[in-house]
């Protein structure tokens, strides 16, 4: 039994109570789905390592040549990561899902922590497909195990681009 208890001021997913490990939550709701501006800020820009490297290179050295190109480049491939992952959490198809790994990231450290990587398996049209979320820093191996249903919105045109509902981070 879950009992709701609003919406997350960072992702819009819906806050609740799990009486029942392993249970996926209440099913999201039809797109489009609107997503906290916070949200959005955090995944394009504050939490994108790539863009604030981007803008890190671009902004103080745009009298130079070669920083600026790297860091266009670099600010392009956040954003375009960063549009990957918010285009299905507003506009996708909602489907059950399987939580088939979670794992430490250790390429990669925030204040001596690692992310999570949390890879799921999903069946959209009529094929399973494999999708990933990583760069979680909350401590979902104690939320999440291994087997446990997740819901998933993907695009059913490119199921490539899907995310987990609500989103982890």
């Amino acid at each position: 039994m879950n009992t709701t208890m609003a919406n997350c001021s960072n992702c819009g997913g819906t806050l609740e109570y799990n009486l029942v490990m392993g249970d996926p939550g209440i099913k999201p709701p039809m797109s489009p789905r609107e997503l906290p501006k916070k949200f959005i800020r955090r995944i394009k820009y504050t939490g994108n390592v790539m863009t604030m490297i981007g803008i890190a290179f671009t902004i103080p050295f745009f009298w130079t040549v070669i920083f600026p190109i790297i860091g266009i480049i670099c600010w392009r491939k956040g954003i375009k990561e960063a549009n990957n992952e918010l285009i299905p959490l507003e506009h996708g198809t909602a489907i059950l899902g399987q939580i088939t790994s979670i794992e430490r990231d250790y390429t990669k450290t925030i204040n001596n922590k690692s992310p999570f990587v949390v890879e799921f398996l999903f069946e959209a049209g009529g094929q399973k497909h494999i999708g990933n979320v990583g760069n979680i820093f909350d401590p979902i191996d104690q939320q999440k195990k291994v087997g446990d249903k997740v819901w998933v919105v993907y695009m059913p045109e490119n199921p490539a681009l899907s995310s987990l509902w609500p989103p982890l981070k």
